[in-house]
């Protein structure tokens, strides 16, 4: 019914409204361009370009076929672009596991660039405390991962880790709790009032530890910000604390115990298995630079 060759002529044409114009748009002369749309004329048995001065004005047939042609370059392209992929034997699938505090601009960066230079890799990014997303690294189940860093980074089996940032800590209380109209924040009020800790960083086992004889772990960020609301006080991200700070709905405490903002160092792990992969290398190089721009 047509060629490729025949499509593309059809929807330069369309699109420069002349045939010179479509020809010197793909690299042709007016009379090859003029014959492929001719054949392609023949082929349907109705015309597509009624010729009015030195315009190429498209029929009403040419206006509904136009958006289908072009669906059909698309896929053709999808579809050289997925064969030249799958030849080159790269792998097109990727488990990328995340700490909840790592900031998710950060994380939206890396997605939106993988889209853009890797459009054939699919990702799936999965919520893990570092305990559980270095197991399931190790074994497999994680391609590539965003941890705290503890002490010495030595994790048990063959991996790479990069030393990403430092996330900023602070003390948060309710704007209208007990805490919060209190002048200072000191050892007694850390050890003796309610304080929610999250599960990630508990299990991450850094310098954010249980301090309070009343430990609440919760699992949810989200859900120590709507407690925080009532009693009690939390080790937050800053950036996590942000849009509840600006609601009103929790305020930074400062306190004797911290001089300056808790820092708590991340890192990306991959294992050594993957350090070849083209996408890997890519995103390690990607993560490098947002790095340098993200924790500066």
């Amino acid at each position: 019914m047509h060629t490729l060759e025949q499509l593309r002529a059809f929807i330069a044409v369309y699109e420069n409204h002349s045939f010179s114009g479509a020809g010197r748009s793909l690299n042709k002369d007016r009379t090859t361009v003029r014959e492929l749309v001719k054949s392609y004329e023949d082929a349907l048995g109705y015309a597509l370009f009624n010729i009015v001065g030195r315009k190429a004005v498209a029929t009403f047939a040419a206006e509904k076929l136009y958006p289908h042609a072009i669906l059909v370059i698309r896929q053709e392209s999808k579809l050289a672009e997925v064969s030249q992929f799958l030849f080159s034997a790269s792998r097109t699938h990727f488990n990328i596991g995340y700490d909840v505090d790592f900031p998710f601009g950060f994380l939206k960066s890396v997605e939106l660039w993988a889209t853009k230079c890797f459009p054939l890799v699919s990702i799936n990014w999965l919520a893990r405390n570092r305990e559980v997303g270095l197991d399931e690294l190790k074994c497999g189940a994680l391609d590539f991962a965003i941890f705290p860093t503890r002490g010495a980074i030595s994790l048990g089996f063959p991996a790479h880790f990069q030393h990403l940032g430092y996330i900023d800590y602070g003390v948060y209380v309710g704007s209208d709790t007990s805490l919060a109209h209190k002048p200072t924040f000191d050892l007694e009020d850390a050890q003796l009032e309610i304080q929610y800790l999250s599960e990630n960083a508990l299990k991450a086992e850094g310098v954010i530890k249980a301090f309070s004889y009343s430990t609440r772990i919760v699992s949810s960020s989200d859900l120590i910000i709507q407690l925080l609301q009532d009693q009690g006080w939390a080790l937050l991200p800053n950036r996590t604390a942000e849009g509840a700070v600006k609601k009103g709905d929790i305020e930074k405490k400062e306190t004797s115990l911290l001089s300056n903002d808790l820092k708590v160092p991340f890192s990306l792990f991959h294992t050594i298995e993957l350090e070849s992969d083209p996408f890997i290398k890519a995103l390690r190089n990607e993560c490098d630079l947002l790095a340098k721009r993200y924790f500066n």
